[in-house]
């Protein structure tokens, strides 16, 4: 298990494509990814729903879990991700 401190630094914060390329890491990289806000609120990766029902605005820092023998690469590509807001 692999976690790091991430934060959303998109203006429209954790939008729907950027959402969309976590469940698709996490799929490709069969590797079970938790993102948990501060409060506690968790989203599974695998859901597009509940990691949009986090509300994660601009400046919201995520706590990110990956398990799984592809857990670090799964975990640097969802770092890609948070840094270059899904090519937006």
């Amino acid at each position: 298990m692999v976690q790091k401190h991430l934060t959303v630094k998109t203006p429209h914060g954790l939008h729907f494509r950027a959402a969309a390329k976590i469940v698709r890491i996490s799929r490709e990289q069969q590797c079970p990814v938790l993102l948990e806000k501060k409060n506690g609120e968790t989203a599974s990766a695998e859901s597009l729903l509940e990691m949009l029902t986090l509300c994660a605005i601009s400046g919201t820092r995520l706590r990110v879990t990956a398990e799984g023998k592809n857990g670090s690469k799964a975990l640097a590509m969802i770092e890609e991700v948070f840094e270059n807001g899904a090519g937006i």
